[in-house]
């Protein structure tokens, strides 16, 4: 037997034992010397020059309800290839709602044209879609109106990444009674259940006739919205409330409450301060010229100080609160926010400058730019890897320039005192990075003859962990299986001397943490 058939026997046996060692917490120094990575010594693929993310063929699923009123019936069209997710949550929207009746199914507007409502109508972060609505969506019935909010649930619920949909019209939480107080929260996808079962449960919950409102609890599935820690944006999660009655002033305080006893799953959430506890007066609502409603908190004179040093930036808890709000409660037009006597007329950020506040009503739209995406990059702990959220632009989350970005980036400060460790030298950034290209489920990354050169000043202890966050931060996000490395166009065999590069990789969860695999 050659050298080379005895070098490329030894890879085989290394890949096999890695893949039957599941995630056992062995430092990743001795994992390597074990199994050394020696892919193919050539590829077929060209280096890419700039970026190319083109999806392949492929259908979409939308659900329409069918003829007989009963279920929800799956209907195939071609996908759009080459967008990105943001992009495509509303290409998918606008074919569900511009598909036509047939013999089979129903359109969803029936006779009135659904449309899409302002710059951005589709938001997505945190696994959650909201969906806003053109105002047209209110001659619908409130049966018509709840199946077209199934049918979204259950179609966009077909992409990756989505747990649950909002609905809204013009900015707006719709009640799904007469009086406007009935909340219909996020919805998951229901696409074999039966439409009358699942409309006798919503009207289950409706204030029974001749009931105070604020008499009626109600249990719901909802998003809550949470600043993140040093101004970066906002993020949000899916919980379940439990409300004392179904008023605005009663949904408002219990949003709240929430609120202040942070988030169960994101992370970078600073601790906020308890909201209730600083507020002079119970939220206060009232009726708005145009017929929506709008909600007055007035918070107490140092209640500035105790955000600020919360950490709390004031204009993400702004916009939290005000997403929170507008986003469950039916017809909330938006919050007028007081300190003391005086209302904020304009709200600051550190990363995003001043909001103007137009007429004193904080609406959903102003702060659309603070809604962030989310994406897992890979940081080391004691010789192993370990799984991060990071928030990072919405619109640009599943692109790999932005995820490698904020692998980039390095922990943050709560991060560190966990002990986490970065991946990649700190002298590297997004400039380093020349070119990125999906070719199936292979992703091809073009990185610069600098960041060579500081994957070999690195070291070689370091160079798996440096490599392998890469690629699992890669493959965790984008869809793709493998990733195909090119420094300035070219495939290199060795840099640091521990880590054959040429060739592809596959996802390594043996470096993961025991706990994570």
């Amino acid at each position: 037997m050659n050298l080379k058939k005895a070098v490329c026997l030894l890879a085989a046996l290394a890949v096999t034992s890695l893949a039957l060692s599941g995630c056992s917490p062995r430092p990743a120094e001795e994992q390597a010397e074990r199994l050394p990575t020696l892919p193919p010594a050539s590829v077929s693929w060209e280096a890419p020059d700039g970026d190319r993310i083109s999806g392949g063929e492929g259908l979409w699923t939308l659900y329409l309800p069918a003829k007989n009123g009963m279920n929800l019936v799956a209907r195939h069209v071609a996908a759009i290839p080459g967008i990105l997710r943001t992009e495509m949550l509303e290409a998918v929207t606008r074919e569900l709602l511009s598909y036509p009746a047939n013999n089979e199914v129903d359109s969803l507007g029936g006779e009135t044209e659904l449309t899409l409502y302002g710059e951005n109508p589709v938001e997505f972060s945190g696994g959650i879609v909201t969906v806003n609505l053109g105002s047209s969506a209110l001659g619908l019935s409130y049966r018509a109106f709840y199946t077209l909010s199934l049918a979204l649930a259950a179609t966009l619920c077909e992409a990756e990444g989505v747990r649950c949909v909002n609905v809204l019209v013009a900015g707006r939480s719709v009640g799904l009674d007469t009086t406007g107080s009935l909340a219909m929260g996020s919805l998951i996808a229901h696409p074999g259940e039966n439409l009358p079962v699942l409309w006798e449960q919503m009207e289950a919950k409706r204030t029974p006739v001749g009931q105070d409102a604020a008499d009626a609890p109600l249990t719901s599935y909802m998003t809550l919205y949470y600043p993140l820690e040093n101004g970066q944006g906002i993020s949000c999660e899916n919980r379940t409330l439990t409300f004392s009655g179904q008023t605005p002033r009663q949904m408002a305080s219990a949003i709240l409450e929430a609120m202040s006893h942070g988030a169960m799953y994101l992370t970078g959430v600073p601790d906020i301060p308890n909201l209730p506890d600083l507020l002079a007066y119970e939220p206060l609502p009232s009726e708005l010229a145009d017929g929506g409603r709008m909600i007055t908190l007035t918070f107490r004179e140092e209640a500035e100080k105790a955000w600020a040093e919360a950490g709390v930036d004031e204009g993400c808890l702004a916009a939290a609160i005000c997403c929170s709000l507008t986003t469950f409660i039916p017809g909330l037009a938006g919050v007028v926010l007081r300190v003391g006597d005086h209302p904020l007329t304009a709200v600051s950020s550190d990363h995003f400058g001043e909001v103007p506040v137009l007429g004193g009503l904080l609406r959903r739209e102003s702060f659309t730019p603070f809604l962030m995406g989310r994406t897992t990059v890979y940081y080391a702990r004691e010789g192993l890897l370990v799984p991060v959220e990071k928030s990072v632009n919405r619109e640009l989350a599943d692109s790999p320039r932005t995820q490698l970005a904020a692998l980039m980036d390095g922990p943050g400060a709560r991060e560190r005192a966990e002990g986490l460790e970065p991946t990649l030298p700190e002298l590297v950034g997004e400039e380093d990075i020349l070119g990125v290209a999906l070719e199936g489920d292979l992703l091809l990354i073009n990185l610069s003859e600098s960041f060579r050169s500081e994957i070999q000043a690195w070291g070689r202890e370091r160079e798996t962990l440096l490599c392998y966050s890469m690629v699992n931060t890669l493959c965790e996000n984008t869809g793709a299986r493998k990733v195909c490395f090119f420094f300035e166009g070219e495939q290199v065999e060795s840099i640091a001397g521990l880590i054959y590069w040429a060739g592809v990789f596959d996802v390594n969860n043996g470096l993961c943490e025991a706990s994570y695999g």
